[in-house]
């Protein structure tokens, strides 16, 4: 069992480029998402929805299946019908516009957060003097707690991050990541942070 991390940063197979584009957004659109600095953090977003408009930053640069947003991703049509199992046991899709773009994007927000840390065997680093004053740096988890979802976020890190339990690697069983890399979706990294086996 592995759990790895999800970024949305993957690199480009055009190797002449770092990173894929990603979106922008006005401090309106942001105001609306996260009025207190902490929408989409692993609860489902409370208020009546409003479809914001975001941009391609740039717009000249390899368009990915996952954009990245703050705190969630964002997916296209492809990515929403072919990783869209795995998604939708784990979160909700808040539809948005990107300008100048044909075709239906989402938010996704994850929604699935859960009680598996392992506090005594993870790193952490101290910020400030109390007992609580503490940023987590390298999660462990205890297995046993783990359902069928393969994404998740954390209390911890108040849904900051984004997780993807890996237990067969086979995208017949419904894994995320295996979904994703089976089918070729571009835009997310996935960066291993723990192994029950090590």
């Amino acid at each position: 069992m592995k759990v790895f991390e999800i970024t949305a940063l993957g690199k480009p197979k055009d190797r002449r480029f770092k990173e894929y584009s990603f979106l922008g957004s006005s401090d309106e659109v942001w105001r609306f998402i996260a009025p207190d600095g902490e929408g989409l953090n692993g609860v489902p977003f409370g208020r009546k929805w409003k479809v914001p408009t975001f941009f391609i930053e740039k717009p000249l640069i390899p368009k990915p299946n996952f954009f990245r947003t703050c705190l969630a991703f964002v997916c296209d049509e492809k990515a929403r019908e072919l990783a869209g199992g795995p998604l939708e046991m784990s979160g909700e899709f808040l539809p948005i516009r990107v300008e100048g773009e044909k075709g239906k994007y989402w938010i996704y927000n994850i929604t699935n957060t859960i009680n598996v840390l392992d506090a005594k065997k993870s790193k952490w680093q101290k910020t400030g003097p109390g007992p609580n004053d503490r940023i987590l740096r390298k999660p462990s988890f205890i297995a046993a707690r783990f359902g069928e979802e393969s994404i998740f976020k954390i209390a911890e890190n108040r849904g900051g991050r984004m997780y993807c339990l890996e237990c067969s690697g086979d995208p017949d069983d419904g894994e995320f990541k295996a979904v994703v890399e089976h089918h070729g979706l571009t835009g997310l990294d996935f960066e291993l942070v723990w192994n029950d086996e090590t």
